[in-house]
């Protein structure tokens, strides 16, 4: 769970749009994963605003990278990252709640989700789901798998060539969310072995697969698209051969 208080959050800016807010997360009091919130500025038809991915409890820092701006959209990239949705749902009423199919049964009863994804495995654009208010150029699109066991929901920003997943991919161990914190621990040796360029790490993606037949259309959809970088939600930001790492993590759904 995430430390109360919760301290040693670390910015990055992988591009001048995208901002990810670090941050310790422990499952159990031992398993270290970290987690990251993912805020893109974007422009929309009422001017600029924040689309804000996998949020994690709002900070002052938080209050920093938005910068004034509106939030228009909160999205949970899957079913399992969503905790802090509804905290930032309180402080930012207009925004709206973008999720896989099943999030709504994991809302409270007086909150809606605004748009929830039941096209599975397609590339979405934002017009495709509702979003009309997103200017063309920021190029936003998605793909929710159907073959994931918690529905997982890609976002790629064309405009700065990032691809921001959950549990699709994981590059532990997460040194930079844990750099400003203690992260030893039992299973640290584990979690060296479940970096992108580890012979491990497919295995782990595979085991989040319920339906790996289902799941070849999407990652061909999102392999189709030109990222250079891939903001992940448990570990270090892949930012060196991001697209030739995704495509060998699933060379086999991709033959």
């Amino acid at each position: 769970m995430y430390p109360k208080p919760l301290t040693g959050i670390i910015r990055r800016d992988p591009t001048p749009d995208v901002i990810t807010l670090g941050c310790p997360f422990t499952i159990g009091g031992i398993v270290k994963l970290g987690a990251r919130e993912t805020i893109i500025k974007a422009q929309f038809t009422t001017g600029s605003g924040a689309f804000v991915i996998a949020p994690i409890p709002f900070t002052d820092e938080s209050d920093t990278a938005l910068d004034g701006l509106p939030v228009k959209y909160i999205l949970a990239p899957n079913l399992v990252h969503n905790l802090e949705i509804l905290s930032w749902k309180e402080r930012f009423p207009e925004a709206k709640i973008v999720g896989p199919k099943g999030l709504r049964s994991r809302m409270a009863d007086d909150v809606a989700v605004d748009i929830e994804i039941t096209d599975f495995d397609n590339v979405l654009s934002a017009k495709d789901l509702g979003m009309v208010d997103i200017a063309d150029k920021e190029d936003f699109k998605f793909v929710c798998f159907g073959g994931h066991r918690t529905y997982e929901l890609a976002t790629y920003h064309g405009k700065s060539k990032v691809l921001v997943v959950a549990d699709l991919m994981v590059n532990l161990p997460a040194s930079e969310q844990y750099s400003a914190a203690k992260s030893d621990g039992i299973f640290s040796a584990i979690t060296n072995m479940l970096n992108v360029d580890a012979r491990l790490q497919p295995y782990v993606a595979w085991l989040l697969m319920k339906d790996k037949e289902a799941m070849k259309k999407g990652i061909k959809g999102l392999s189709a698209l030109d990222f250079e970088k891939i903001v992940v939600c448990h570990g270090n930001i892949i930012e060196v051969d991001a697209k030739a790492k995704f495509n060998d993590q699933f060379k086999s759904l991709l033959q």
